[in-house]
This record gives C-alpha cells, sequence and structure tokens, in this order.
C-alpha cells in the first residue's frame, strides 16, 4: 500500500475551470472587502502601541535585530514582521493592512485548492471557499493587527501543501509544509518544538508500519528536520541567555491565571500556610495587566539580569508595561511553582476550570477581543447573527454565562467526536480504496485540531476561543476528507468507479 505519485488534479477538473474558480475567488474576496471598507469597516492597528506580546515599536524600528535576539516573551517571526514593516514602510498601518488583505486572498486561495486536491468538485469548493471568505470572524482578525490572522495564514499553508504532497510527490512540498509549520511556531508559543517532534514522528510512523512506504515516510522525516533545527536553536539561545528551554518565558504566568481561582484572602491565607508565595498574592488574577515594578522592589530588579532596552525597560515608548522584561522570566518560574501547588492543593478545582476552559474554547471566536472590534463589529453585525445562528447558535446560548452553555460544549463534542473517531476508523482500515493520501491528510488535521485545544484548555483561560480560531480550517478540512473517503469507500464496495479520486488503488 502506497501513496499514488501521480500527479492529476483534485477532481480531474479541466485547467481553465480550476484557474477560473481561483480568479473568481479573488475578485470576489476584493468585492466583499471594498463592501465591508464602504459601509465603515476599518484596520485596527492599535495594538501596535500597548500589544503585551509586542516589543516597543520604537525598538523595532530602530535596533530591530538585537531587539529579537533579546525578546523572550515570544517567538520572534512576528515581532520580526513588524519591525521590517515599521523599517521600510512611510506609512506602517497602510502596509500591514495591504499584508493582512494579501494573507487573507492566500488563505482563500489555499482553502479552494485543498477541497480542490480532496477531490470536490470546482463549483462545490468555490462555493464552499466563498462561504468561509464571508466567515464574519474571518474578516474582523483580517483587519485587526494581531498575530491570530497569520496564524489561520500558515495554517492553511500547512494544509494545502500536505495535500500536494500526497498528491503530486514532489519534495518542494513536503518542504513548504515543514516550512509554514515552522512560520507558525515562531508565531505561537503554544506549537512548542515539542509539537513538531510528536507531529514529525506519528505522522512517519504511520507511513513507514501501516502504509509501509518507507521511502515516503524518510522523506516526511528528513524533511521535518527544516523546523525542527531552527526552533531547537532558539530553544538552546533562550536557555543560554534567560535561563528557560522553549520558545516563551510566560508558560508560568499563562497556567497561574489557568489555575488560580482563589480570591485576595484566599491567596493570602495560603501564602501564610507557605503552598504560595508572596509573589502569588501580587498576582493574582491581574499577572498580564501591571509593571514589573508591581512585583519587584527597585532593588530587586537591579539584581535581575538584563542585557538590552527590550528587556531592561519597564515601560515601552508608548507609555505601556514592557512584559519582555527579564523580570517577568522570574515571576513566570514563580508562579509556575505557585500553580502547581495549587493543582495539588485542590485537583477538583483544576479539573473543573479546564473544563471551563474546554468550554470557553467552543465559543465564537469573535468575542475574543471585542473592546478592539466594535465599529468593525458593527458592520458585519448581520452577517454575525446568520454565522453565530449556524455555529449552534440556534441552541439559544447568547452567552458564556447561560447554563445552557454545557449543554452546547456537549453537543459540539460529540461533532469533533464523530469526525475524530471516523478519521481514525478510515486511518486503520486495510481495504484503502486508494486513500493512503487523504488519510495522512487527515491525521494531520486530527494532530493539530487536537492539540491546539487540548493545551489551550489545559494551560490557558480567557481567551480560549481565539486560540481555537486558526485551527478551525483543520476541522473543516477533516470534515471535507472525511465525506470524501466515505464516499470513496461506499462507490469502492459497489465496484463503482470514481474518477478523480485521491489516488488510485494499488494492487
Amino acid at each position: 500500500m502506497m501513496i499514488n505519485p501521480q500527479k492529476p488534479s483534485g477532481s480531474n477538473t479541466p485547467l481553465w475551470q480550476t484557474t477560473v474558480g481561483g480568479v473568481a475567488i479573488v475578485l470576489a474576496f476584493i468585492l466583499e472587502r471594498l463592501i465591508f471598507l464602504i459601509n465603515g469597516g476599518a484596520f485596527v492597528a492599535k495594538p501596535l502601541a500597548f500589544a503585551m506580546q509586542y516589543l516597543d515599536p520604537l525598538l523595532l524600528k530602530e535596533d530591530l535585530a538585537q531587539s529579537l535576539f533579546y525578546l523572550h516573551s515570544q517567538p520572534p517571526l512576528f515581532n520580526g514582521f513588524l519591525g521590517v514593516v515599521l523599517k521600510l514602510s512611510s506609512t506602517p498601518s497602510l502596509s500591514y493592512e495591504i499584508l493582512f488583505h494579501t494573507a487573507g486572498i492566500i488563505v482563500c486561495l489555499s482553502v479552494y485548492g485543498i477541497l480542490s486536491y480532496l477531490g470536490i468538485n470546482w463549483v462545490i469548493s468555490f462555493f464552499i471557499t466563498v462561504v468561509f471568505m464571508l466567515n464574519p470572524t474571518l474578516i474582523l482578525y483580517e483587519h485587526l493587527l494581531y498575530y491570530s490572522y497569520f496564524e489561520v495564514l500558515f495554517v492553511s499553508l500547512s494544509l494545502f501543501f500536505l495535500i500536494r504532497w500526497c498528491r503530486e510527490k514532489k519534495i518542494a512540498d513536503v518542504l513548504l509544509f515543514w516550512a509554514s509549520l515552522l512560520c507558525l511556531c515562531g508565531i505561537r508559543s503554544v506549537f512548542h518544538p515539542l509539537f513538531i517532534l510528536a507531529t514529525s514522528i506519528s505522522l512517519t510512523s504511520y507511513l513507514w508500519f501501516w502504509i509501509k512506504d518507507k521511502q515516503f515516510a524518510k522523506t516526511l522525516f528528513l524533511a521535518s528536520l527544516l523546523a525542527l533545527a531552527p526552533l531547537t536553536a532558539l530553544c538552546i539561545k533562550n536557555f543560554l541567555v534567560f535561563g528557560f528551554f522553549g520558545t516563551s518565558s510566560w508558560d508560568g504566568m499563562n497556567l497561574w491565571t489557568k489555575v488560580n481561582g482563589f480570591a485576595p484572602e484566599q491567596l493570602e491565607d495560603l501564602h501564610n500556610r507557605g503552598i504560595v508565595s508572596s509573589l502569588a498574592v501580587k498576582a493574582e488574577l491581574r499577572t498580564f495587566q501591571q509593571p514589573i515594578g508591581t512585583y519587584y522592589e527597585e532593588s530587586e530588579l537591579k539584581n535581575i539580569p538584563c542585557h538590552h532596552p527590550a528587556d531592561c525597560n519597564q515601560f515601552k515608548s508608548t507609555g505601556y508595561p514592557n512584559f519582555n522584561h527579564s523580570g517577568f522570566i522570574a515571576l513566570s518560574k514563580q508562579l509556575r511553582k505557585d500553580a502547581r501547588a495549587l493543582i495539588l492543593y485542590d485537583p477538583a478545582q483544576f479539573i473543573f476550570y479546564t473544563l471551563g476552559s474546554y468550554s470557553l474554547t467552543l465559543w465564537h471566536s469573535s468575542d475574543s477581543v471585542h473592546a478592539l472590534l466594535d465599529n468593525n463589529m458593527e458592520v458585519v453585525k448581520k452577517l454575525e447573527k446568520i454565522y453565530r445562528f449556524l455555529y449552534f447558535g440556534f441552541l439559544g446560548v447568547e452567552s458564556k454565562l447561560d447554563k445552557r452553555m454545557w449543554e452546547r460544549t456537549i453537543i459540539i463534542t460529540i461533532l469533533f467526536m464523530m469526525v475524530y473517531i471516523s478519521t481514525l476508523i478510515h486511518a486503520l482500515r486495510r481495504d484503502d480504496c486508494g486513500l493512503a493520501g487523504i488519510k495522512l491528510f487527515c491525521l494531520f488535521c486530527f494532530v493539530i485540531h487536537f492539540y491546539t485545544i487540548a493545551v489551550s484548555s489545559i494551560i490557558e483561560f480567557g481567551e480560549n476561543n481565539r486560540f481555537r480560531f486558526p485551527v478551525d480550517m483543520a476541522f473543516l478540512a477533516m470534515t471535507a476528507g472525511n465525506i470524501m473517503m466515505w464516499k470513496r469507500v461506499w462507490n469502492y464496495r459497489l465496484k463503482i468507479k470514481v474518477p478523480g479520486s485521491i489516488s488510485n488503488r494499488n494492487a
């Protein structure tokens, strides 16, 4: 059983039809975005000044290389993007907007390409892509200077290059697949190098032991070094310079925000009993709202090593706290210990909060940064109502505090499990029907979707719905892939030859 290297298009669609579909998508995208702008929509670049994930804009513009080297709070790619635009553009806000719209076009073309390679009729692929394009959440994030939209970009590109590699078996595509995941890990710390390693091992093992295509498996694994090598180098740099191995120093503070549900007086009592530190009492639930001077005296800060204005200054030139100050590394390490102490002290509460985080993960993504999107939300208000209704809004749950929120969570979980189980059933089937490529593709969709939701639920609390948003596409692609697999298996059992399958059945 091998992945077929033949290169027909996904549904044997003539080239002119595929091209027409792509051009129509670009034109529809431009028209829809123009309508949005004409009706009062605007690109929001304000986060550049205050977003805690971003370095001081002045440093990004005037000392980009060293600032990125001493960046420890986040992976460096998006800050690097911000800095390059600040350096090269006389009107950065306009440049950001153009680049975000360009990313939007690429995302939509990727969706169209993925569906086509899955074997879906080009007209249906075009219609689904337009529905995806009109998703108000996608529009809102496309008009916000935040890294979430570029997560969508690199997830979509990774899916596209993987399915194309499964079809055409070109080394360039598998390299671009891992390069897209490298960029994703370079933006979001939740995609740790261990995610790349686990993905590489799991997909390679599946190809080697189950599909029994050892050459394909070797190619996939060796190509993964394109992502693993630079990410490991980044972690080693952080270990040598800052004393932690990872792409972000905030893991302890994130976990603390997730675990701590105690009132200030309760924390004080826990501190008096020696369960948590004095820093935990100061942090409360405002870890990401206070400058480093809230937690340490000036004399203590002087004893914390720093290297550059990027990790020495308490405030940015814009007046907002600098969360890349070296003091936050020490704070994060201590709060990680305190969070673990609270988990051991009350494991039932941690489990309850984890379930709550998971429930929040399934909520509408547009609610995550609502304060920045008020005007734009008004522009897409009618469209938002339609999409919210379709995304289980018909259940009548209009607030995250609604008691029926758990019912909604259970229903969506059942949907997830149906697609997950279907993916695993197909992956383990021996009567291949020529579906090895699509099986591998759906397995990756399963891995990245499940991983994101699970990790978000375990270590985060607050913006979990935003964390889910970039991998929504993976779930949609996995669903489409499963539909096509069931169709192929059904027709195969009826001895009906289906044109345009993922790969021809091997003897």
